[in-house]
This record gives C-alpha cells, sequence and structure tokens, in this order.
C-alpha cells in the first residue's frame, strides 16, 4: 500500500511540472554545463529504475554496480535540470541529477614545448626536483610496485621520459573515443596536459605504474559519469592512488560516489584545489572539497602560495605548482603551473609511502602525509590556517614509514630474537631480505652488516639506542 501510494504522490508531482520539463535546453553548443540528453540516478533499497522509465519515457543507457548508479537517457523535448529536479523529488529516488562537466583547471601554460637538449634545466634536476630533494630520496625508495591512475586528458606514452623510467605507463579506457588507446591528442587548451601529469609522477615515483584514463576532450571537459566510470575502473584494476587534476564547482554525486568507493578500498586519491585565487568554501572545486580527497594548493619556489592558486579551510596539503617542467605532446617537454601540478606531487609521495608499505590504509597514508608537512603560514601573511598542513616534506614522510618498520622484519608487530635470526639470514644465508632494504639498517652506516645485528641485539637485551634517527634525506 505504501509503495502505490509514494507512486501516486510522485505522479501528481509530475503532473504539477509538465510544462517545466518539456521545456527543451537552449544552451549554446560547447556551453552547456551538463549533458543535455543524460540524468545520473539512484534509487532507494528495494525500488526499481523502472519506475523513472515508465513515467517519463526514460532508459537506461549506462550502470555502475560498484555504486549503484544509473545513467539515463531523457527525450530530446525535455530539460535535463528541470527533469532531474522532478525526479529527485520523488520518495523512491536517492538522488536523480543532470549529467554535469567537470574541467581541467589549467591555462598557465609558460612556454611553447621544445625538446629537452634545448632547454636551460633538465626534467630530472628542475627546481620542484631539488626543493624536494627528489634525487636523495629515490636513491631510498622509487614507487615499485605501486599503480597510480592518472584520470585526465590521455597520456602520450611514446614520450621518452617514459621510456627511461623503470616503471610502466598503461592506456586505460579512452572514455572520449570509447575505445582502449587512451591518447593525449592535439589541438586543443587541454592538450599535453595528461602528458604533463604523468610525467610528474614519474618525476617523483619513477618506477610506480601509471594507468592514464581520457574522460577529458582536448577542450579539457568531460562529463562526471565517464570520470565516475574511470575511478571505478582504476580502483578495479588494482591502482592504490587516484589523480585527479580536474572540478567543478558544486557536487556531482556519481563521482562523489565513486570516490567514496575509492576511500573504502583503501585507494589514495588526490585532487587540485583550483586556480581560481578564492577561499570561498561555496565554491571550492569539487572534488577537492570532499574530506576523503587530499586537496593540494600550489606554492611558488620560495614556498609562497602561487598567486593563482586556490586556498582556505579545505585545502590539505601545498605543493610545488609554478615553473614545472614535464613531458608533453610528441617528444616535447613543456614549462606549466598550476594546481594541476602540484596534485601529482602528491600523488607521487602517496605511491612513494605505499611501496614500503603496502598494508597501509588510505587514511594512514593522508596522515603520513599531513604529519610530515612543514607548516608554511608564518611565511605566508594573511593565509595563516589557509594552506592545510604546509609543504609536503616527502623525505619526512618516507623517513617516518621506515622507522615505524625498522627491525620488525617478520612484521610480527614486535622486536624480539626472531628479527635477528631474520636479518642473520639475510646477511649470511640468502634469506629475504627486508622491505624496505633500508629498514635494515639499524645504524645508519648506509650498509647492512654484522653491526646492524649487534646493533638490534644491544637495543633488545642491553638496553641499547633504538634505531638511529640521523637518516637525511
Amino acid at each position: 500500500m505504501k509503495n502505490k501510494l509514494h507512486t501516486k504522490i510522485g505522479f501528481c508531482f509530475i503532473l504539477a511540472f509538465v510544462l517545466l520539463i518539456s521545456i527543451p535546453s537552449f544552451s549554446k553548443k560547447g556551453q552547456e554545463r551538463f549533458k543535455p540528453d543524460e540524468l545520473i540516478c539512484e534509487m532507494m533499497p528495494g525500488y526499481s529504475v523502472d519506475i523513472i522509465n515508465d513515467l517519463f519515457g526514460t532508459s537506461v543507457k549506462g550502470y555502475q554496480e560498484q555504486t549503484d548508479c544509473y545513467l539515463l537517457s531523457i527525450r530530446p523535448d525535455q530539460n535535463a535540470e528541470s527533469l532531474a529536479v522532478v525526479i529527485g523529488a520523488m520518495p523512491e529516488v536517492l538522488y536523480c541529477k543532470a549529467n554535469y562537466y567537470l574541467s581541467a583547471p589549467e591555462a598557465f601554460q609558460r612556454s611553447q614545448p621544445f625538446l629537452e637538449d634545448q632547454g636551460i634545466i633538465t626534467y630530472s634536476i628542475q627546481p620542484a626536483a631539488i626543493a624536494l630533494d627528489l634525487p636523495t630520496i629515490l636513491q631510498t625508495v622509487d614507487g615499485a610496485d605501486i599503480k597510480v591512475a592518472v584520470i585526465d586528458c590521455g597520456v602520450n606514452l611514446n614520450h621518452p621520459v617514459f621510456d627511461n623510467s623503470s616503471g610502466e605507463v598503461y592506456y586505460g579506457w579512452d572514455y572520449i573515443d570509447n575505445d582502449p588507446i587512451s591518447n593525449d591528442e592535439p589541438g586543443g587548451i587541454c592538450s599535453g596536459h595528461g602528458t604533463f601529469v604523468a610525467g610528474v609522477i614519474k618525476l617523483a615515483a619513477p618506477a610506480s605504474d601509471v594507468y592514464c584514463y581520457r574522460v577529458l576532450d582536448t577542450t579539457g571537459t568531460g562529463n562526471g559519469y565517464d570520470i565516475a566510470s574511470a575511478i571505478i575502473s582504476a580502483v578495479d584494476e588494482g591502482c592504490r592512488v587516484i589523480n585527479l587534476s580536474l572540478g567543478m564547482v558544486g557536487i556531482h554525486e556519481a563521482v562523489d560516489e565513486a570516490i567514496k568507493y575509492a576511500e573504502h578500498n583503501n585507494v589514495v586519491v588526490t585532487a587540485a584545489a583550483g586556480n581560481e585565487a578564492t577561499d570561498s568554501n561555496l565554491d571550492f572545486p569539487f572534488p577537492a572539497s570532499r574530506a576523503y580527497c587530499i586537496a593540494v594548493a600550489a606554492v611558488d619556489s620560495m614556498n609562497l602560495l602561487a598567486d593563482f592558486s586556490n586556498y582556505g579551510i579545505k585545502v590539505d596539503i601545498c605543493a610545488p605548482g609554478t615553473g614545472i617542467l614535464s613531458s608533453y605532446l610528441e617528444s616535447y617537454f613543456a614549462w606549466w603551473d598550476g594546481t594541476s601540478f602540484s596534485t601529482p606531487f602528491v600523488s607521487a609521495q602517496a605511491a612513494l609511502i605505499l611501496s614500503i608499505n603496502h598494508s597501509m590504509t588510505s587514511i594512514e597514508v593522508r596522515n603520513i602525509i599531513a604529519n610530515s608537512a612543514v607548516n608554511i603560514d608564518q611565511i605566508n601573511s594573511g593565509f595563516e590556517g589557509l594552506l592545510g598542513d604546509g609543504m609536503i616534506d616527502i623525505g619526512a614522510s618516507i623517513e617516518a614509514i621506515i622507522q615505524n618498520l625498522m627491525g620488525d622484519y617478520d612484521e610480527s608487530g614486535s622486536l624480539n630474537i626472531l628479527d635477528i635470526i631474520y636479518i642473520i639470514n639475510y646477511i649470511y644465508k640468502d634469506g629475504p631480505a627486508p622491505i624496505p632494504l633500508i629498514s635494515g639498517d639499524m645504524d645508519c652506516s648506509n650498509s647492512i652488516n654484522i653491526l646492524d645485528v649487534i646493533y638490534l641485539i644491544n637495543y633488545l637485551y642491553k638496553d641499547g639506542p633504538p634505531a638511529c634517527q640521523s637518516r637525511q634525506f
């Protein structure tokens, strides 16, 4: 009886708005904020989407089983936003919205493309790499065995940067052309954006495997349902980190549910804070506005907030975002500014952390990044408390992980005689190596030998000091 009543109430509501929903969208082509012929909807438990289809003449175009989100086609004479309001008010429906667009926020490319040997500074020793001390850090950890998803405008898979890195770069699905070749296409303002982001990740975590999903066209625009699909695919394909250098004002429910799915599966999601130079909480870009994303703002070479970067209480962390040098189309490089390129530095940091300890949860990774950051409020007058936890310190985050693993080679959760046996077996009997290898270097001598065994024995049985604290990154 209750179900019939709900349906009748919904039908009466529909009749009241029949004129409104029959008004077509008059947005000019290329200026729409949403796909004019699509809705995204989720039903309340126990209700079928057929209720919507029967009443409104819609049809199912797609379905995301992991989040229970439907993509519906609507009639040409219906306005998506107006119809979504009517359907969303039905008691059988959890939410219903137009399929809004998200976009890449960058317009600050600072150079014409050039070959690396034409540049003044090379890719691997550019200012951002030196500021983060990457040459030193990468001697210890490189992101091996971690998959990072770049959900963007595709990738130039043949760029020499990717040939020279130890990890692989793979095509994910191309949701723009609906094929498995997610190439970074030339000819638009967003061309090169995805390749650039992937190159930054390879700069800071060269042994990570990067999976690139194309969800933005050459203008930098893509619909939320496709982006949600890419997030879900990245999670299901084993990515531990997802980079989202894109955004919108408001909330796209399908994307939001997909990010929650990633969080539930311990996948770290990073998102660009945006380039509007604003601290408006109401307009702060989604998905960076969500608590389960790491919102990344941009700073310059002096750790001052970049003049274009958003800031505010929703920012989680800052990373270099001005004068970044990375891979571009064909074999070219370029300089580019923006929070889109701060974000992959944090994605790479998460990959480095996870490569040391694969069992860490996404929350633990976020906490390590936050707790190891350097507070920069004092040098950013007027922005105190609006820059999150400050500037990332990759070396400090790696050191914190290693210190937690020092000596517990059998992963028992405590140090005991079995750990001594473990390290002796490694040194003298070809036993398994500590993971990471540097965790066996108890005395910070940069080698693993009998002195590390003695160090561990002294700690366990003779009140000796714990693992050394003087390692520098």
